[in-house]
């Protein structure tokens, strides 16, 4: 029998590439994951028998690797989504725009008698169109993404969450002029919005690890996305649609300038936990762009 205790320092010791609370943090999602101890376990003290070879997991861990890739897992929503380096790590931040069209779409298709559809925009690992098609089983949930690997991904995802969703492989920047499940009540998306002049500012296990096509737009067009966005929501949202977006937090009204430009109303600039601004949202009433 082993102490728990006893590893949890010896791990503690060896990650020296974080700082202390990120690297306890760390530990015990490892010996969780891979022994079953909870923190209260390790906290105790309680004893435990299997062996695991920690030398690789620590070394990935020291290059600044994503412990979420290491373990090819994460939690969104109160789910568990698998990552790989084929995409993004779903942030908090991103759960919150999931809870923000969930409670949002109450009080905009409170007893819709038409069919309800959401289309996620460049989704990943499919988090955000899978919680929602587990959230809001009265919709069908379709999803783009220009990234083969990431659309497998998100398969997977939806498959172990059992939800029903739609992939298809779509590059928003050149859309097809057919549009499978069209028009949508809502259209989502979490697109690329860092700049290149702000990669200085960025982590290295984010820069080094995840899939810069999913995080950098061009300093000269840091809102190409936006305006593709735009332009397709226009032409796909169903008269009432919602249009909601994450949203580089330098860049609120500006965002909100694109969809103002191309006629949607009541444009909403919402801020995050850490009360940035971090959403921009938007309704299409087409009758008033007839």
């Amino acid at each position: 029998m082993q102490s728990s205790k006893q590893l949890y320092d010896n791990l503690l010791q060896q990650i020296t590439a974080y700082e202390t609370q990120e690297a306890k943090e760390i530990v015990f999602w490892l010996m969780e994951f891979y022994l079953g101890l909870r923190k209260i376990d390790i906290l105790s003290d309680k004893s435990f028998e299997k062996t695991i070879d920690w030398t690789k997991i620590i070394e990935r861990l020291n290059t600044h690797e994503p412990i979420q890739y290491i373990l090819g897992e994460t939690e969104f929503y109160g789910r568990r989504f698998l990552v790989n380096d084929s995409v993004l790590i779903p942030r908090p931040e991103t759960e919150e725009l999931v809870k923000y069209i969930v409670d949002k779409q109450k009080n905009q298709f409170p007893e819709s008698s038409h069919q309800l559809s959401i289309l996620d925009i460049g989704t990943g690992s499919g988090c955000i169109a899978v919680s929602l098609a587990k959230e809001l089983p009265n919709f069908e949930v379709s999803a783009y993404d220009i990234s083969e690997k990431a659309l497998k991904t998100a398969q997977k995802n939806a498959e172990l969450n059992k939800a029903d969703v739609t992939f298809e492989k779509v590059d928003i920047l050149n859309p097809p002029f057919t549009i499978h499940h069209s028009p949508f009540t809502i259209i989502v998306s979490n697109p690329p919005y860092v700049t290149t002049q702000e990669i200085n500012r960025m982590q290295k296990n984010v820069l080094d690890f995840e899939p810069h096509l999913a995080l950098f737009v061009e300093d000269s067009e840091p809102l190409i996305f936006y305006e593709a966005i735009a332009n397709f929501a226009f032409n796909n949202l169903t008269d009432n649609g919602l249009v909601a977006v994450e949203i580089n937090e330098t860049l609120g009204e500006e965002t909100a300038d694109v969809f103002r430009r191309k006629g949607f109303s009541e444009i909403e600039i919402s801020k995050d936990i850490h009360q940035k601004d971090r959403f921009v949202s938007a309704i299409l009433y087409k009758k008033d762009n007839e």
